[in-house]
């Protein structure tokens, strides 16, 4: 997984936010590889407690090009896709984050 990490690491990452939905994108600075992945910010209330929680939700993930990548680079097999799903998830959400 380092590895894969080390060649998403690679990319450029742009967080944009507007009306509450975040977009990061993912361009590679040499090859026509990008990716895209879209989250909402989200408020909930409790029902019986005046609490609030804020979170976001990941609502879409366009990531062909950067999977491709990876593959070209390191080779993936069926047994990857799992390691790959998280990896990209989790790599966008941090970016998210530090936003």
């Amino acid at each position: 997984m380092y590895i894969m990490k080390e060649l998403l690491d690679e990319f450029v990452c742009t967080v944009t936010e507007e009306n509450g939905i975040i977009t990061l994108t993912y361009c590679h600075p040499t090859y026509s590889h990008s990716g895209t992945c879209v989250y909402e910010r989200h408020e909930m209330k409790g029902s019986t407690k005046p609490i609030k929680q804020k979170f976001i939700v990941m609502t879409g993930c366009d990531m062909g090009d950067i999977i491709e990548y990876i593959y070209q680079k390191r080779g993936l097999s069926e047994k990857d896709f799992n390691e790959v799903n998280m990896l990209l998830r989790e790599h966008s959400r941090e970016k998210v984050d530090t936003f």
